[in-house]
């Protein structure tokens, strides 16, 4: 479970996060909805460890989120963080070594969700050079983690082993 507990934050003078508390009970799923600028993105980069909230804590299953749990939790925000000129192998094998993987690890990984995804003939391409759809695999596999963890982040249909 995902639990949110009075988490607040401020920049400056302005109030971003105040008092937010939620669950989202294994299964289920939730998505933030609210106009620029009512927290959205601020509430997940302090769940994923980014930012750091002025008060209140994010546990998963009863823990505070910390190092151990943040490398098991992928997530896909709108926007792509990707390098368009990056060949695919290159960058999935980079963004595991960033999430905390030895480079053989990120490479199993990277070969593991090439080849679920079904981008298995592109991986010497620069992601520029693939349709969106293609992109858009590559971006979820990015934000994958290693086989053994799964994410109520990730749909588990996308997620699950094979």
């Amino acid at each position: 479970m995902l639990e949110f507990d009075l988490v607040s934050k401020s920049y400056g003078g302005a109030v971003v996060l105040q008092d937010l508390s939620f669950a989202v009970q294994p299964g289920q799923m939730f998505g933030f909805c609210g106009a620029n600028g009512a927290g959205k993105t601020t509430a997940m980069r302090i769940a994923l460890g980014l930012v750091r909230a002025d008060h209140g804590v994010v546990r998963w299953n009863g823990r505070p989120v910390d190092l151990e749990i943040r490398r098991r939790i992928g997530y896909m925000p709108e926007e792509r963080g990707l390098y368009p000129k990056m060949r695919v192998l290159d960058q999935l094998r980079y963004f595991g070594m960033l999430h905390g993987m030895s480079s053989a690890a990120a490479q199993e990984a990277a070969a593991h969700w090439i080849e679920r995804l079904g981008v298995n003939q592109r991986t010497g391409d620069g992601l520029e050079k693939l349709s969106l759809g293609n992109q858009q695999k590559v971006q979820l596999a990015s934000c994958c983690p290693p086989r053994s963890s799964w994410s109520p982040f990730l749909p588990r249909s996308c997620c699950r082993p094979c």
